[in-house]
């Protein structure tokens, strides 16, 4: 018998925040709706979990439970020295002989000899695995200001009240979880449904994280914000002397940070966190029932939450479709999550619905690949900006979506990205410890003191630095110019074991011979390699006007430059950012030759051709608008069919959710508004289902099965 295609109701690619936001909305209508309807979930990564024990995980089962699922599955790199560095740049990075890698630092440019290339100017960190962007970003659940809607690129309809609600959702989304969330809206729209019972909470809502330890009183002031029902916690830089112990426990990094911004500006405080705490004295403790993972202050939030604290998306997923490790059932036995598939495009079907072509990985071998291909009656693109466009991009050459967009792979922004590091600080900053970010400075909103200027907009935040890196961050700064050399990523690991064992070596013999004497340098413990010293995460409100197309001959996959022909660092906003940074470090030292440097953008990088930016929040590439004359969807993602009703006419059933769509930088971290744009996303889709009982738009086969048979 003739093997047939397998159909879907909805197949979402990617399991990142614009496709778990749109994914887990569409499984929980499908169920309720009562008739079998599936949905499958694309992800080209693998899942990642801890190898240690948690207070929900004792017996670390989570590893066990997705093998026992044929899940593949791979450990958080655990060494906290700079064997962990070892260890995520050989096991941990994406690259052609490591496909399951998590970290996938993607270069634009023209290939050269001996690994050498011509970089576009920039370099993207982005990440391979089930719960996308999550698995390696900050936690910062942040809301971009008001005027960043205004601009008038943004084609949105809704009004101010409106786009708080579905802000606010997000923010439950993310920090109870999408079904909790979602419960919790439809129950104050009707009451009658209080006696339902409620999803459980996969974590324990967003946090504010700045003490040593949990349970420790910030003794924090709060600000009223008119975007954020949870307000805006700030030092109060008055109790915040040596002379004074109010603030004496909190991380050295937040306190600095905080103590000093707040000479530069009004509008800064304590972020948002996604991660799991424990509310600090005098609140209740109350640990009974299904104690949560907390956060731990262990400075790993980007290369794996050893304590399982962070609200990664793959704990939704993984209760959704695969149930949990303690014997809860899947809460949708209708969806299935395929890892290790890699979408090449997607083709419309003459019957109507979509056709998604792949490369399904071998589970044990990942190496190994074949083609496979599923159909559906509506496809969400939720791949991330670059993987997005790049699947659009192939689409649209291929010319298997008819009338798409002349626009697709416009309107990429770097969102002001920036990394700044700056050494021999006054105060010590104890990189180490912490979350990855504990606090905000806001520069140029109505709320910073002075004019606002919208075009200025930009965001400082702290950043901590895994002990993975602090050996080679604090010892090592010229090295990481290295990434940005064009240099091959390998060629980068050997660099860096050199200049290890070099240290490790001859000096390292001849301490112990000294280190009576006086302590030697190669006792120092990771935590002290980076204590004075401070490092900045800088967005801003970037022109948005580059521009991704598909590569030729020895070009990367993928080329990206600005329309105008500018380098991408020649943007205003990044001058904005200096100057800021430089008022900054004053504050910082009192020694004047010492500023904040961005080893991605030196001297020494340019002149070999790779002086690039770094950045982890790509925006744009399939950006939204009113017509297909402005861009590649609506304001609800609908993928625009250049050839209906002037180019305001769409491609039935087919959405784009995430950060490509994102028409201008947002100056702030993205995540919180990926995941509200989805979630409307996610209403309108559910809006536009057919009737219980109405034919399915796609044509789908009867004979055909449920989906996919996992790989071995």
């Amino acid at each position: 018998m003739a093997q047939t295609t397998p159909h879907y109701t909805a197949v979402v690619i990617g399991s990142g925040f614009g496709g778990t936001m749109t994914a887990l909305p569409l499984a929980a209508e499908f169920k309720r709706r009562g008739k079998r309807e599936t949905l499958l979930m694309l992800e080209r990564g693998t899942w990642w979990t801890t190898p240690v024990p948690t207070a929900q995980d004792k017996a670390v089962k989570a590893y066990d439970f997705l093998r026992g699922k044929q899940q593949p599955v791979q450990f958080w790199s655990s060494a906290e020295s700079f064997r962990g560095f070892v260890d995520i740049f050989t096991r941990c990075r994406r690259h052609a002989r490591n496909p399951d890698g998590l970290y996938d630092l993607t270069n634009f440019g023209k290939r050269g000899l001996l690994g050498l290339s011509k970089n576009d100017g920039v370099t993207i960190l982005r990440a391979s695995g089930v719960g996308g962007g999550s698995l390696v970003y900050a936690n910062v659940t942040i809301q971009p200001p008001d005027f960043v809607f205004e601009d008038e690129r943004w084609p949105t309809t809704w009004d101010p009240a409106t786009r708080n609600a579905y802000f606010d959702l997000a923010r439950d989304a993310i920090g109870f979880g999408v079904l909790f969330a979602l419960h919790q809206r439809a129950t104050a729209k009707d009451p009658a449904l209080a006696g339902q019972p409620a999803p459980a909470k996969v974590n324990t809502g967003l946090s504010n994280i700045v003490t040593r330890s949990a349970r420790l009183d910030p003794r924090w002031r709060v600000q009223a914000d008119p975007n954020n029902k949870r307000g805006v916690k700030q030092i109060d830089p008055a109790h915040s002397t040596p002379a004074d112990n109010d603030n004496a426990l909190w991380i050295d990094r937040a306190r600095v940070f905080q103590t000093e911004t707040s000479a530069l500006t009004a509008d800064f405080g304590t972020v948002d966190s996604s991660i799991n705490d424990i509310n600090p004295e005098p609140g209740p403790f109350d640990p009974a029932g299904q104690p949560k993972n907390y956060c731990e202050r262990q400075g790993r939030c980007i290369i794996g939450c050893l304590p399982g604290a962070r609200h990664t998306l793959n704990k939704q997923l993984m209760g959704a479709a695969l149930g949990t490790p303690k014997g809860d059932p899947p809460a949708f036995p209708d969806m299935t999550l395929q890892a290790l598939a890699e979408v090449d495009l997607i083709a419309a079907r003459p019957e109507g619905g979509w056709e998604v072509r792949y490369r399904q990985r071998d589970r044990d071998n990942p190496r190994q690949e074949s083609p496979a291909q599923v159909t559906a009656d509506r496809v969400i693109i939720a791949a991330g900006t670059v993987g997005t466009t790049a699947i659009m991009l192939r689409s649209q050459q291929a010319g298997t979506i008819p009338k798409l967009s002349e626009t697709v792979g416009y309107g990429f922004s770097t969102n002001g990205d920036y990394l700044a590091f700056l050494d021999e600080t006054r105060e010590r900053i104890s990189l180490t410890r912490g979350p990855v970010t504990t606090s905000f400075a806001h520069f140029n909103t109505p709320g910073a003191g002075g004019a606002s200027e919208p075009a200025k907009f930009h965001t400082l935040e702290d950043n901590g630095i895994p002990r993975a890196f602090s050996d080679l961050t604090g010892h090592g700064l010229p090295l990481l110019q290295a990434l940005s050399k064009g240099r091959h990523p390998r060629l980068f690991v050997w660099i860096a074991l050199a200049r290890f064992l070099r240290r490790r070596g001859w000096a390292g013999l001849l301490a112990y011979f000294r280190n009576y004497r006086s302590r030697q340098e190669q006792f120092a413990s990771e935590d002290e390699w980076t204590m004075q010293m401070m490092c900045v995460a800088a967005m801003g409100r970037e022109a948005s006007v580059g521009r991704f197309r598909l590569g030729r001959g020895r070009d990367t996959p993928l080329r990206v430059a600005r329309d105008d022909g500018k380098s991408f660092l020649d943007d205003p906003i990044y001058t904005e950012i200096n100057n800021s940074l430089e008022r900054f470090a004053r504050r910082l030292t009192d020694k004047p030759d010492r500023h904040f440097i961005n080893p991605f953008v030196g001297e020494a990088a340019g002149a070999l051709g790779g002086r690039s930016i770094g950045l982890s929040h790509p925006l744009g590439g399939c950006r939204m608008a009113t017509s297909a004359a402005g861009g590649v969807c609506d304001e609800f993602g609908r993928v625009f069919d250049s050839s209906k009703d002037r180019g305001t006419g769409i491609h039935e059933g087919l959405y784009i959710t995430d950060a490509a769509r994102i028409p201008t930088a947002l100056g702030v971290n993205p995540s919180l508004t990926i995941s509200a744009l989805a979630l409307r996303t996610a209403d309108k889709v559910i809006e536009e289902l057919p009737a219980v009982g109405a034919a399915a738009s796609g044509g789908a086969d009867p004979g055909a099965s449920k989906g996919p048979t996992p790989p071995p």
